[in-house]
């Protein structure tokens, strides 16, 4: 008997070891349970937040954001959260309708939750929202067209660069200015010699009668020294289009207001390459209306003008890109004109004929650049005047794409239509916007494109409490639950494009 009892007492000791085993694997795995379901509560409440994306803002710009503001242009982080904490609470079983869910998660309850962090679109100077519109045009574009169209763009940004450092003339307004101080100071000096005594003479000289014949001669340099003191718009406008009228307050736009700001949002700095402003400006182009896409809008027509301009109004936005243009053309008509020895000859006939007229030999130099200046600038406002109409402009002039004749240069207002032509392998108006889009900064464009989104928005798309600062791009909560007596933590983020 005491042989069978020590065998009972043992068997029991063991049977003791192997139940608490299995009480303590039993218990390993529902407390590993208990984690996984709260790992997977916490990310589904994310989820739950970020499905309620804005689909306007998705179908018409390609971008992925959560309005905080729930539609109602107020901020509302209170409303996301709990949403969240319903999804968290129904899969923990908390709520009715998860019963399977709620067989198995018995104990497990939620005791907290906060939003720990939170990113805006606007947030370090809308790196978010930079994001984004690359990776759209990105998928668009794929990357053999974004390779054939970086490296088409470098070429004619190159020349443009070329131009305008090879045009030793300058500016059409300065070389005037400068021919106009010429010909004060010739008048100043005629005038002291026609006040000394003369001795009479018979009949002319050869030189008053060459003088008589060059005053009867219609200098063209006064003729553009009227024509630029006109408005642009009325010089590069096309007859019979209207001048945009629309106009807006920059105070209420993104990149004037104070802005909201995330939640411990880090600020970093961005560095653009050239394929990022690349694509920046493509989506611009690719989203927004121009001039002479003739889109009736509800706001702003000109809104890629207003990306280069930033003005108020399609006005003042269309005048400061058509003044661009006009700079960039001229200095591409004075390089095609100094490379010609035909047009330069023409130039310095005629300078001398002036000269003549204005008793002014010595100044033949100051007139010929004056000229060139002028030419340059008249067939500029037929170039500008010929794009806004729909045509091509070659960035490269040739004789064959050349329009303005010097002699037709006294009556450039009369053919601003009749004179000018298309080139068939130029450069159509929106081409010459993308390489003005080269020019301008990044972070400008970026906020200038963050501000016609917005406008879009809130005037065309019937979301009038629409904020740029209140679309969220990631999101960070942090859950407490309590299993027995087991506290346990989790924390988890989400970002559209990029989970954490």
């Amino acid at each position: 008997m005491r042989k069978s009892g020590s065998i009972t007492v043992y068997m029991s000791l063991i049977f003791s070891v192997i139940l608490a085993l299995i009480a303590g694997s039993l218990q390993s795995v529902r407390t590993a349970y208990a984690r996984v379901l709260t790992a997977s509560a916490a990310e589904q409440g994310l989820y739950s937040i970020f499905s309620r994306f804005d689909p306007a803002l998705l179908e018409e710009y390609e971008l992925f954001f959560l309005d905080g503001g729930c539609g109602t242009g107020r901020w509302q982080p209170g409303n996301l959260y709990q949403t969240a904490e319903d999804t968290v609470s129904w899969i923990l079983g908390e709520k009715e309708g998860n019963q399977i869910l709620d067989r198995f998660s018995s104990g497990l309850t939620l005791e907290s939750g906060s939003i720990t962090s939170y990113t805006l679109a606007t947030d370090s100077d809308g790196d978010a929202f930079f994001r984004q519109v690359c990776e759209a045009m990105k998928q668009n574009l794929g990357a053999h067209g974004i390779q054939q169209l970086s490296e088409k763009l470098q070429n004619q940004e190159n020349t443009w660069n070329r131009q305008e450092e090879e045009n030793t003339v300058g500016d059409s307004g300065q070389t005037v200015k400068e021919y106009e101080q010429a010909v004060k100071e010739a008048e100043e000096a005629l005038a002291e010699t026609e006040d000394l005594p003369q001795e009479p003479q018979e009949g002319k000289s050869a030189e008053e009668e060459n003088r008589q014949t060059a005053q009867e001669f219609v200098n063209p340099i006064e003729i553009i020294r009227e024509i630029q003191n006109m408005g642009i718009l009325s010089l590069v406008l096309p007859s019979g289009q209207l001048l945009p009228n629309q106009e807006t307050d920059l105070s209420q736009f993104v990149s004037h207001r104070t802005l909201q700001v995330g939640l411990q949002a880090v600020h970093m700095e961005r560095e653009v390459e050239f394929v990022d402003k690349l694509l920046q400006n493509e989506y611009l182009l690719w989203k927004f209306p121009c001039y002479t896409d003739h889109e009736d809008t509800k706001g702003l027509q000109c809104q890629i003008k207003y990306a280069v301009g930033g003005k108020e109004s399609d006005m003042e936005n269309l005048k400061s890109v058509a003044g661009q243009l006009l700079a960039a053309r001229e200095a591409a008509n004075v390089v095609h004109i100094l490379s010609s020895a035909e047009k330069r000859s023409q130039v310095n006939a005629m300078a001398v004929t002036i000269a003549s007229a204005l008793a002014l030999p010595v100044a033949s130099g100051i007139i010929s650049a004056a000229l060139i200046a002028c030419w340059a600038f008249a067939e500029s406002v037929l170039d500008v005047r010929e794009l806004l109409d729909g045509g091509k402009i070659a960035l490269v002039k040739s004789s064959s794409s050349w329009q303005l004749s010097l002699e037709n240069l006294p009556g450039i207002l009369e053919g601003l239509d009749s004179l000018r032509k298309s080139s068939d392998n130029g450069l159509t108006y929106k081409e010459y916007l993308r390489l003005l889009l080269l020019k301008e900064e990044s972070a400008e464009i970026n906020a200038r494109t963050m501000d016609l989104v917005e406008h879009n928005m809130r005037t065309r798309l019937g979301v009038p409490e629409f904020c740029m600062d209140q679309c969220i791009f990631s999101m960070r909560i942090q859950w407490n639950l309590k299993y027995g007596k087991q506290l346990l933590c989790t924390e988890r983020e989400y970002s559209y494009g990029m989970e954490v």
